[in-house]
């Protein structure tokens, strides 16, 4: 006999059919101008994907025959073994509510892409802002603690957080212990570069969580060093010494050509900032083509242009556009862009076609285990949706790329 109310099967059907891969991409890039543009191979498998770089040419060259003969030296090769990071966000809708549309798709739809929205929100922040960090898991650093008001070291990281997320904090940025007690946030205010957490739940009295103190690192429970190595990571400020081991390259006996360029330019213009920047990139033999500041330095480098400024626009998938500003570097033409996750006082110079998301499937994409978008909960009268992305970020050419410090 068949059922009277909306159940798996048929559920599943629409939201197949509402959540397409064009509705997701519109919902995923529509605010994160990086996340759009990094190049995606979503067909990765195997335990590791190589990314083989040269570093060094062969040596076997003098003005003398009897040198260059005896002192050959083949090509110098390094490859990163690149593994994917997992990421998850969890939609549940209750039998009640699917049984109550019953009759009605449209309202069931209506009810339940409310959660499923959530969910793909939260896990579009967090990949879109993983892509500029060290894979941590750190989103922000305490400046002072009071009564569970977290002033930010940097405001701007401010935007990194939601209300209701659980957080942890690290005495170190990738410590391997977090602190045990948590942080509910319970209010966050942007202008002021504050988060608000209670110390024992959800919707509780502010308060300070215990042994949390002014500078430690703060990330998402269960985040602690399970995130996708972002620029951040790739293109570290402080360049790698010896003992590093960055997907199974020391990076220090190379530290341009496997970690990219960097420089402090944070006592500049940021005109000048830029110019410079691209200087040091370019005589790595880098033609870099974006660059992505915070919107702090973007407007800096907008006022500073003033008249002069031209504009560019950058059109991406699912219909996606971004404004930006075309400025001439040393061996290029340069399309700097304003990304919220790009944190405060940072500027990064990319060559694009060095740069590559990998990834087991589309990120994000909602998973269909056996076919079927919705499962069913086990221990209750509900309905779970998930997702989920398996991916990193990759680059074969470090040194066509560069982190600087800026004012802004």
């Amino acid at each position: 006999m068949a059922s009277t109310y909306l159940d798996m099967a048929a559920m599943n059907a629409a939201l197949k059919e509402f959540y397409d891969g064009q509705v997701v991409e519109n919902m995923v890039y529509k605010d994160n101008p990086f996340f759009a543009m990094v190049k995606k191979k979503t067909d990765v498998g195997g335990k590791y994907y190589p990314v083989p770089i040269i570093t060094s040419a062969s040596q076997g060259r003098s003005s003398t025959f009897a040198n260059a003969q005896g002192n050959q030296t083949p090509v110098q090769l390094k490859e990163f073994l690149m593994t994917t990071k997992d990421d998850y966000s969890i939609a549940t809708v209750t039998g009640k509510v699917m049984e109550a549309a019953a009759t009605d798709r449209a309202s069931f739809l209506r009810g339940s892409q409310l959660a499923i929205d959530g969910a793909i929100r939260s896990i579009t922040l967090s990949v879109a802002s993983s892509l500029f960090r060290s894979g941590t898991g750190t989103i922000g650093r305490i400046s002072t603690l009071s009564t569970g008001v977290i002033t930010l070291a940097s405001a701007s990281d401010a935007v990194q957080f939601e209300e209701n997320m659980v957080l942890q904090a690290n005495a170190t940025d990738g410590g391997a212990a977090p602190r045990a007690a948590l942080g509910y946030v319970i209010a966050v205010d942007v202008d002021a570069g504050t988060v608000t957490v209670s110390a024992t739940g959800f919707g509780g009295a502010a308060g300070d969580p215990a042994l949390w103190v002014t500078g430690d690192y703060i990330l998402v429970q269960g985040d602690n060093n399970a995130k996708l190595s972002g620029l951040e990571a790739w293109f570290p400020l402080t360049a790698p010494t010896t003992g590093d081991n960055f997907y199974g390259v020391d990076r220090s006996v190379q530290p341009v050509r496997l970690a990219g360029s960097r420089g402090d330019f944070s006592g500049i213009a940021i005109e000048e900032a830029l110019v410079q920047a691209s200087s040091k990139v370019g005589l790595q033999g880098g033609r870099p083509d974006v660059c992505i500041m915070s919107y702090a330095g973007y407007s800096q480098l907008q006022n500073a242009l003033g008249s002069k400024v031209q504009y560019v626009e950058f059109k991406g998938p699912a219909d996606i556009a971004f404004r930006g500003i075309r400025v001439n570097g040393q061996t290029s033409e340069i399309k700097v862009f304003p990304d919220r996750n790009c944190p405060g006082g940072r500027m990064y110079l990319l060559q694009m076609d060095t740069l590559e998301l990998i990834s087991l499937g589309d990120v994000p994409h909602i998973k269909k285990d056996d076919g079927i978008t919705m499962l069913r909960v086990g221990n209750a009268d509900a309905g779970e949706v998930r997702i989920v992305y398996y991916a990193n970020l990759t680059c074969n050419a470090p040194a066509w790329n560069g982190a600087f410090q800026i004012a802004a």
